[in-house]
């Protein structure tokens, strides 16, 4: 996919995020409960990034654990319903950025996380930079949870409808691409649908060590990635 194509894919979904973000936060108050555990894996006391963190209802599944929260994500409208929501929480800062130029320092962070934001992330060089700017910002040995939703498994006849089109020269998107409509007002988000190896093959391009990689079944029956990773200590 061209680089210009990919950015032209990201501004779209981020416009998107900005005009559905009451919408999107309603329908969506609660973090999954087959994905609480993770709330298990971050240690008291943590520094923890939550990349594209949307409406922040991932911090709503720590209520009671001594954190340092730090919620990212691109959409301006997400990250003020997040600031609404938390306003009274200690420790807990959000903030407007770009998931593929973080704006923090090197090794900031004790652990990070980011929950179905990989599959919207257009290009393969984009996902690669995605997970290595996720590593940049952990401490040496540093867990990193990433999940991610299995669109072959829920959608296939769209990804293979534009694989089709992919070789009549009809879009531009790669293989394994697909736009699809959401919520009621329609609207258009690309996806990519990943597979486990795709997903340990971009992990290691990032250098990052994968730990876990896994599919969870949710109660509706679709399926979501989950992958533990975790940086190299020096």
């Amino acid at each position: 996919m061209r680089k210009e194509y990919a950015n032209e894919l990201l501004e779209a979904s981020r416009a998107g995020y900005d005009t559905i973000a009451p919408e999107f936060s309603r329908t969506r108050g609660t973090f999954w409960s087959e994905l609480l555990f993770v709330r298990d894996l971050i240690p008291e006391g943590s520094r923890l990034l939550d990349i594209g963190c949307g409406n922040g209802r991932f911090l709503g599944a720590l209520e009671g654990k001594a954190l340092n929260y730090t919620g990212i994500d691109f959409s301006e409208g997400l990250i003020g319903v997040a600031r609404e929501c938390y306003r009274e929480r200690a420790q807990t800062t959000f903030v407007v950025g770009d998931a593929l130029a973080l704006p923090f320092p090197d090794r900031s962070f004790d652990n990070v996380v980011s929950f179905a934001v990989l599959h919207h992330i257009p290009s393969r060089a984009y996902r690669v930079q995605f997970l290595r700017e996720a590593a940049r910002v952990v401490k040496p040995g540093g867990l990193i949870v990433v999940t991610a939703w299995n669109v072959w498994h829920s959608r296939p006849g769209i990804v293979l409808e534009f694989a089709f089109k992919k070789i009549l020269g009809r879009t531009h998107t790669d293989f394994g691409d697909a736009i699809l409509d959401f919520g009621k007002e329609k609207n258009a988000r690309y996806v990519h649908a990943l597979t486990m190896h795709e997903l340990r093959s971009l992990a290691n391009e990032a250098g990052l060590k994968t730990e876990r990689l896994e599919k969870i079944r949710r109660p509706s029956g679709e399926e979501n990635f989950f992958v533990m990773l975790r940086t190299q200590k020096p």
